[in-house]
């Protein structure tokens, strides 16, 4: 994610009222950020749906699609 995107997003969601900025904003401060087990993708192929789910990394994922277009 590049992070003017990120700030864009940011900005957008102050403006819009739906967060507020904390008093101390000009501190940068580290979230850990965990997926939900729920948290999934659906990708469909050529007919083949292929369900990820957020615990799958970006090499497995390509792994699969490229079997998926071989077979």
């Amino acid at each position: 994610m590049a992070p003017a995107q990120l700030f864009g997003w940011r900005s957008k969601a102050i403006k819009s009222g739906a967060v507020t900025p904390h008093r101390d904003a000009e501190r940068l401060g580290f979230v850990e950020v965990t997926p939900t087990a729920s948290a999934s993708v659906e990708i469909e192929l050529g007919g083949v749906v292929i369900r990820a789910g957020a615990d799958i990394n970006e090499e497995q994922l390509v792994r699969i699609i490229r079997a998926v277009r071989q077979a």
